[in-house]
């Protein structure tokens, strides 16, 4: 069997003074549809606006293909 990857970062954003976690729809509904954590690394830090600093957090997920 071959496997398949994706990469899914995961980041504060701040959009109008209001700071919203990017991506995360998107992870949970890879993650529902049986896509597995194979890694995470984390991206240095990112300067926003008010000296507040954030990282990204990069998952690596792997899900067995379907050789039919």
């Amino acid at each position: 069997m071959s496997k398949r990857y994706k990469v899914c970062p995961l980041f504060w954003s701040d959009y109008g003074g209001k700071r919203t976690l990017m991506n995360m729809g998107v992870f949970e509904e890879l993650l529902n549809e049986g896509w597995k954590i194979l890694r995470v690394d984390t991206m240095p830090p990112t300067e926003l606006r008010n000296n507040a600093v954030t990282a990204t957090n990069v998952y690596i997920l792997e899900m067995e293909a379907n050789d039919d």
